[in-house]
Formats: C-alpha cells, structure tokens, sequence
C-alpha cells in the first residue's frame, strides 16, 4: 500500500508536524511493506499524477484540497484529512467561517479523517458523523531505555553539584488566532517562581519561533521571576536543551485550541531525560505518573532523590512510551486502519466517475496557486467581482457601468462547451492579459434575473463587503449552473475579514455543506 501526505508547500515538509508525525513512522512502515510519501500539493502537475492507494490531506486549507479530493473520490482512491488543529469548534467565531466550510466540503469527498488525541477525534466526530476517525499518536524520535537512564543520572548529579536548576521550554510561541505559547509561559509563571528557595539558582532557556519574538511578547516576558535566555528554535538546539534541561515546564491553557493538542512535547522531553511540570489544563494526562503538576512537589522530589521519573522506574515509563509513542505500533496501527477501510470501500459499490465539471470561484484575497491547480485539474477558474488578482481566469464576473448588474465574460476556448441558446447571445469583448473573452449579459439568459447587492459590491469597505458577499457569490453559482449544468462550485477565499455565502449557495454547489 503506497500512502501519499500531501502539505501545501515545500517549506511544510520541513515543519514539526511532518517531522513527528509521518517521519518518525516511514522507516516502520517500510518494514511492514509499504510507501509512504510527503508531497506538496502543488507537485501534482494532472490526473496522472494520482498513482497512490491513500492520500492524506494536511493542513492544505484552500480550494486546491477540495478539488483534488472530489477527483480522488471519483477515482476510488482513499482520501482523508489530517486535522492537526482546532479551528473549527469556534463556531460563534466568524474568522474561522472559511475554513469550516473547507472543512465541511473536504470531508464530503472524504473516507477517512486522521487526528493524534482522543479529544481531537470526539471533535471530528461531531465535525464530520459518519467518517472513520483514526487517533495516530505523535511517536517519539526514539525509545532508548538506557539513554534515559543516564541522562537521568548525569543532570541529577550536575544539578546537586552545582545547585542549578535548568529549566526548559520549547515550542510555537504564538498563533494569529489565540493566545498560546509564550503567553502560556508568563500567565503560570509563578509555578517556575516557586521553584526558587532551596538554595538552587533557577534557570530558564526558552527556545521558540522567530516570528514569537516580538516586542510585545519579549516585553512581556520580563514579568517572570527568574532568570531566563530566549533563541530561535532550531532542531540542534532543542536537542541541546533537553540534553541539559533537568525540568521542561509544559504549561497548557484550557481554550478548545489548546485541549486538543498531542502528547509531544512531554514525551520528547521525558525521552530526553527531563521531569515534566505542567500547569493549567491536564494535557498530558495519559502520561500522568511522570507529570508534576505541582511545582514544590517536584522540589520535594528533588530534595529527597525520589523523582517520578528516575533510574528504577524507567521501566514502567518505557512500557507506558510503547502504549503511547511507540512509532512501530503506531505504524501497525495506521496500516491496520487504512487496510481495512480499503476493503470495506472495494467490497462496496464502485464509485461513478463524475463527467460534472467543476469550479473555483475566487474572492477577495485567493491564490495564484489555486488558479494554476485548478486548471491543471481541468476545473474552472473563475474571477468574481471581489477578486482583484491578474490572472487569466476561464470566467470573468464584473460589474458593469450601471452597476445594476453583473456582466460574464466568457473564455473564448469555452465557447463550444455552451448550449446554443448561449452561445447566441454572447458578444465579442476583446483580450484581458492574455485571454480573449466573449461578453454575456445574463439578464438574457435569465429574463426576470436580478443580481442581487451590485451597488453594495462596488464599494470597497468591509462593511459593504461583507454584506453583499453572500449574495453575490450566490447569483454568480446560479448563472454558472445555467450556463454549465451540472457545475459544482468551490471558493478559494482567504480574506480575513467575515464572510460566508447564503445557504442557497451553499445547498446548490454541495450537498453536504
């Protein structure tokens, strides 16, 4: 069985994500005789390109998974989504409007869905009922009993010697959205203060993302109450930081983003040798016997040379990283899944290759990445009256210079999938960039139409936007649906300002939205 992880640019293959999750398994599912592949999702040059039993779709949010999901189902290949993160619970948030709706179309088109915590799967479960949802946990890099025993011993012995404390924390240091990471560390940082009193010097060294360390962030920081270094992460160094860090301080607050995330970085510091304290939010729960949750406990231990994690009970702790960071159990796992999705989807009925065609319809803020994908896909690009990018799109909506409605301009390389009836009243318009149009006005097509909100679209403010837009890309599917029946309709839309389009659009383009 070939699996193929599709992310959606050559940066992602570098990111954690990657890394931990589907690296740390291709070595093991090699063994078991299967191909496992990371890609981005822009490498898929056509239709032939689609040679794998299983893609897996990860963090691509924009109209090109939703595409290449419908032209995989069609093809009888299994198609899951990877859901590594909670934007879409938040449901009386409307920044995240857009990507619910990606992710109801996706898992239209969808067999599967892949998540790495028990929290995360009751969620898809509610996202999506009906679809297969596989828990894969986040595997360590690697088990090495006896490498956790010496490194135990090693900063224990520094520790007494030198009566220092070194400190550890290491991760994303922010997120556009929430509140997380670095402002995670400051808002429990008297845990890390309590640790100060035994004599010892507390250390902290915080390694996190470039784009973290703002002013803002480092200024507040300065609130903490010992002493702290801050860098950029790298691989190398966070390798460094557990070698030498006696403590990871793994602090999680309690918003839904946050309850959902993996085990990972309390089992890369546990295999590393590191006790882990973790404040707020019991996230690493299913590791509880080596978690403190209280910070003088820890201390106590310490004094006492009776740490959870040390040279006697690392057996009990390798037994619990085999449940639940194993990478060869997780890889035995995922093929046992996958295997037997699969026969449950050949014994069934065999999938009816669509001959629909489809669309992406652009809004205000899209990709020129979309458009290439989509053409590649031999679905149609089509430009609305929000969208200002130059591209030469198959379809063009624009207002006209009343503003009383919205004229199509059609790609001359089209003309001959119109009906008749179209074709007559469709007027010469001349070239844009490089594509010669014919012009519709679809008040012909459709006595009695009337685009809805044009005067509102031209103007360009948030508020008229916003408003209009629903509409708006409601009246451009339904011209499209007359003009080629039997269109199916997607949006490439990432604006951040709230937008949706009317039930009605969204009934007519996909059913299970």
């Amino acid at each position: 069985m070939s699996i193929c992880v599709l992310v959606p640019s050559e940066e992602h293959m570098a990111q954690a994500g990657v890394r931990i999750r589907y690296r740390r398994i291709e070595r093991e599912l090699r063994a078991l005789g299967h191909e496992l592949q990371v890609a981005p999702i822009q490498t898929i040059s056509g239709l032939s390109d689609l040679a794998h039993d299983v893609y897996v779709i990860s963090k691509c949010i924009d109209a090109r998974a939703l595409l290449l999901a419908r032209v995989l189902m069609d093809s009888g290949k299994l198609v899951g989504v990877d859901l590594f993160d909670d934007y879409f619970s938040q449901t009386n948030d409307s920044r995240f409007t857009r990507l619910r709706y990606w992710l109801r179309t996706l898992t239209a088109s969808a067999d599967f869905i892949l998540c790495s915590t028990p929290a995360m799967c009751e969620l898809a479960a509610r996202l999506a009922p009906g679809l297969a949802v596989h828990v894969m946990n986040d595997p360590a890099s690697r088990l090495d009993a006896e490498g956790v025993r010496a490194a135990l011993l090693r900063k224990f012995e520094y520790a007494h010697t030198n009566r220092i404390l070194h400190i550890g924390w290491f991760g994303i240091g922010d997120n556009p959205h929430f509140p997380v990471g670095l402002t995670d560390l400051v808002a429990f940082g008297a845990d890390l203060a309590s640790l100060r009193g035994r004599g010892f010097d507390v250390r902290l060294s915080i390694l996190t993302n470039q784009r973290a360390m703002t002013a803002n962030s480092l200024a507040m920081l300065r609130r903490l109450a010992v002493s702290y270094t801050v860098e950029e992460w790298s691989e190398e160094r966070e390798r460094l930081l557990l070698a030498r860090s006696l403590v990871c301080f793994l602090p999680v607050n309690a918003q839904s983003f946050s309850i959902v995330k993996s085990l990972n970085r309390a089992v890369s510091a546990l295999c590393a040798g590191a006790q882990v304290l973790s404040s707020g939010y019991p996230l690493y729960e299913r590791l509880a016997p080596f978690i403190y949750r209280n910070p003088r406990k820890l201390l106590d231990d310490f004094t006492r040379r009776t740490l959870t994690l040390r040279e006697d009970t690392v057996p009990q702790f390798m037994r619990l990283m085999e449940q639940w960071a194993d990478p060869g159990g997780e890889a035995r796992a995922l093929v046992g899944f996958l295997q037997g999705l699969r026969q449950r989807k050949s014994a069934g009925v065999p999938p009816a290759r669509s001959q629909a065609l489809v669309a992406v319809i652009h809004g205000r803020n899209t990709l020129g990445d979309v458009h290439e994908f989509a053409l590649r896909m031999n679905a149609l690009s089509v430009c609305s009256p929000f969208c200002s990018a130059k591209l030469n799109f198959d379809v063009r909506f624009q207002l006209a210079a009343d503003a009383m409605v919205c004229e199509v301009l059609i790609a001359d390389r089209h003309y001959p999938r119109l009906d008749s009836e179209v074709r007559e009243h469709l007027l010469p318009h001349g070239k844009i960039l490089d594509t010669r149009y014919r012009k519709l006005d679809p008040r012909r097509l459709l006595p009695g139409f009337r685009f809805e909100a044009p005067g509102l679209a031209r103007m360009n403010s948030i508020m008229s936007i916003t408003a209009s837009y629903p509409s708006v890309m409601a009246n451009i599917e339904t011209i499209l649906r007359h003009l080629f029946p039997g269109i199916t309709c997607y949006y490439s839309e990432h604006a951040t300002l709230p937008w949706a389009i009317s039930p009605r659009a969204q009934f007519a383009s996909h059913k299970s939205v």
